[in-house]
């Protein structure tokens, strides 16, 4: 029997409480961290390539529409993601980022933090910066990686 065609759809550093939900009717919605759960993943004695194993299997028994929230992992992770895919005839159909405004204001809750309790936080000075520029940067090497591909990059 041919599994039916679903749509994927992952997010980068997007939570489930951020996603509208109504945009998203017929998906089976689901965090990162509960699929890891569900298999028991521990990153301590498993590795990466077993956690990237965890999600593309619960993207191929889907039986509907797959959205899933809050994955924090590298660009190549998403390379070989689609590569687990391919033989059961799935893609990533899109991949949901944070929006300029949404990474700005993470930015000055973080600056404000540091300002506020510096003295506890174990962050060097430009810091919090470094990690939004290195963010900024890996937003725009995703866009350009799949810039010609079936996946595409959203900012939401």
């Amino acid at each position: 029997m041919l599994k039916k065609k679903i749509t994927v759809i992952l997010t980068l550093q997007v939570s489930k409480q951020d996603i509208n939900i109504s945009e998203f009717a017929g998906f089976k919605i689901v965090s990162c961290h509960d699929i890891l759960q569900k298999f028991n993943y521990r990153s301590s004695i498993e590795s990466h390539e077993k956690k990237l194993e965890y999600i593309s299997e619960e993207i191929i028994h889907s039986k509907n529409n797959i959205l899933i929230c809050d994955l924090k992992v590298s660009i190549t992770s998403f390379d070989t993601l689609t590569e687990m895919l391919k033989p059961h005839q799935l893609t990533i159909n899109k991949i949901l980022v944070p929006n300029e405004s949404k990474r700005n204001k993470k930015l000055a809750e973080g600056q404000e933090a540091y300002r506020n309790h510096s003295r506890w936080l174990h962050f060097y000075p430009g810091e919090i910066e470094d990690i939004y520029r290195e963010f900024e940067a890996k937003i725009k090497s995703l866009k350009t990686r799949y810039e010609n591909t079936e996946t595409e990059i959203l900012e939401i």
